[in-house]
């Protein structure tokens, strides 16, 4: 049975409440475990549709855009691979939501299995593998630290309860442990640091000794981007396709997000084996390795607009998620 919002956020409220009894207050990463996936009132634990282009959807992703964005995955992954070696390739996506999986609705497939591990599910990887995730990294809980001048350092915030409220408190006697932290920022600097996207991806790419290709599409910035020109963080929520900085107003009825750190991602890749690592737009990659599949559509194309050519532009066009998504690949061979 389907839980409004209201009551589930309700009653994640409460178990986090007496949560919060027990320990005073606990740090962004686990109201954020707490809140996205609590085993009965998380975000990502309720049955109804969170991604689509619904008002009732808190957003959206390219696979809300049909059957084309699977296709262009496709052929970017026979391009990547090889026409020749592709067979041999197990085709595994992590994360898909219900209803949302990648290759859904299309009939011809060059992989030797298609599988689909969908959010808590134990994640195992076949020996050759295509492994693809589509806004699975940025699912994952992240860290809060905001610079003191008065104390001269950094500090991490987390999450209390009081009078009836969740409120943002800071854990002065914390010491931080991430070394990529400048010694140095503007008093109140904030920076969320994805630490789950970080392990998540170190458990999938040393889990096992798996060959072949990681692609992955998500929301992302450089490192010295998030250390220098993003002084309130790049932390937020989404609800209802809007969206909103306030992380602790509906805890379980909204979705909780930050932006991914690329450079650290690369570098975990490239220390785990895998060769030619690249990042690129959404837009740069599908043009560059669906080029063969995006002709195709132009030459079908009827009068006007069709749903094909509508989907497309909003997949490459740079307004749209052309530019601000981006992939990050790359293979072990």
């Amino acid at each position: 049975m389907r839980v409004p919002q209201e009551i589930a956020s309700n009653n994640l409220f409460n178990a986090f409440k007496q949560k919060i009894l027990e320990s005073e207050a606990v740090p962004y990463n686990e109201f954020i475990q707490w809140a996205l996936y609590h085993p009965e009132f998380g975000y990502y634990q309720q049955n109804r549709q969170r991604v689509g282009k619904f008002a009732e959807c808190d957003f959206y992703t390219s696979r809300s855009l049909g059957t084309l964005w699977g296709n262009l995955i496709i052929s970017s992954c026979v391009d990547l691979i090889g026409s020749d070696q592709i067979s041999n390739y197990s085709f595994v996506e992590i994360g898909a939501e219900t209803g949302q999986k990648t290759l859904d609705g299309i009939t011809e497939l060059p992989f030797s299995s298609v599988d689909t591990i969908c959010l808590n599910e134990e994640i195992t990887i076949p020996s050759q593998a295509v492994v693809f995730c589509n806004e699975w990294l940025d699912a994952q809980p992240f860290r809060r630290f905001s610079f003191s001048s008065s104390l001269g350092r950094w500090v991490e915030l987390g999450v209390s309860f009081k009078k009836n409220k969740l409120i943002e408190v800071i854990f002065s006697d914390r010491v931080e442990d991430i070394s990529v932290l400048p010694q140095k920022a503007e008093d109140g600097y904030i920076i969320d640091w994805p630490s789950g996207s970080i392990s998540a991806l170190q458990s999938l790419i040393t889990g096992s000794d798996w060959k072949g290709l990681f692609l992955t599409f998500d929301y992302g910035l450089p490192l010295q981007t998030i250390l220098q020109d993003r002084p309130v963080g790049t932390a937020r929520a989404y609800r209802n396709q809007k969206l909103s900085s306030d992380l602790l107003l509906t805890p379980g009825s909204q979705d909780l997000t930050c932006h991914l750190c690329w450079d650290v991602l690369e570098g975990e890749l490239r220390q785990s084996g895998f060769e030619k690592v690249v990042l690129q737009t959404q837009e740069s990659f599908l043009l560059n390795h669906a080029a063969e599949y995006i002709q195709n559509v132009f030459a079908q194309k009827k009068e006007g607009l069709d749903d094909n050519m509508l989907a497309l532009r909003e997949l490459i066009h740079p307004a749209h998620l052309g530019h601000g998504l981006q992939a990050l690949w790359g293979i072990r061979t």
